[in-house]
């Protein structure tokens, strides 16, 4: 299967109060670690949708095509529609959160297996039975995926196909976490580099 990995690090981190991103967990900014990860693994296609021009280059250095959104203020729809537009002729999407540094390569490799088993499922992780990132939707959904609105991403789009959700379950201890506020932050600092 083809498949473009798809990286969404253009947020507004509001509930931060500043650009979570480039925030440091030990030796370097936290969106580094997906895009590091990523580059690593044999996708079609590897994008990058960012504001920020420091990470826009860094994903070019990475290997990525790095699309720059200039209209994040309207919400992840942005991000996912510059994703699927900028992906070539695939068979899957998947998406993947620039603040959840902790995903395993072995994790990923098992999520696109059974993207490889089910073509025409949409692939969900769930992480100690929470439901997380990243998530592969089929080519076949392209155009639900470019209609989407606002700040809604891709759970509208999973609400609209209840029926061909595969849920795969990961034990796990720190691979679902993703930094949305300052306490988190500081939590996982103390927690895994403590």
């Amino acid at each position: 299967m083809k498949v473009s990995a798809i990286v969404m690090a253009s947020g507004h981190s509001k509930r931060m109060k500043r650009d979570k991103l480039l925030m440091k967990l030990k030796d370097k900014e936290i969106f580094k670690y997906i895009v590091d990860t990523i580059s690593t693994l044999d996708f079609d296609k590897k994008i990058l949708v960012a504001r920020k021009d420091l990470i826009l280059s860094y994903g070019r250095e990475k290997g990525f095509t790095s699309v720059k959104n200039e209209k994040s203020f309207k919400g992840q729809s942005e991000s996912i529609k510059l994703g699927v537009k900028n992906s070539d002729n695939v068979d899957g999407y998947m998406f993947f959160v620039a603040d959840q540094p902790f995903i395993k390569c072995e994790t990923i490799n098992e999520l696109l297996d059974e993207f490889d088993k089910n073509p025409s499922k949409i692939i969900i992780p769930f992480y100690n039975n929470i439901k997380g990132n990243p998530i592969i939707f089929p080519s076949f959904l392209k155009e639900e995926l470019l209609n989407i609105k606002e700040d809604k991403g891709g759970s509208a789009v999973i609400k609209n196909n209840k029926d061909i959700i595969k849920k795969v379950f990961i034990d796990t201890e720190y691979e679902n976490i993703d930094i949305d506020t300052k306490e988190a932050y500081e939590k996982l600092r103390s927690n895994v580099y403590g």
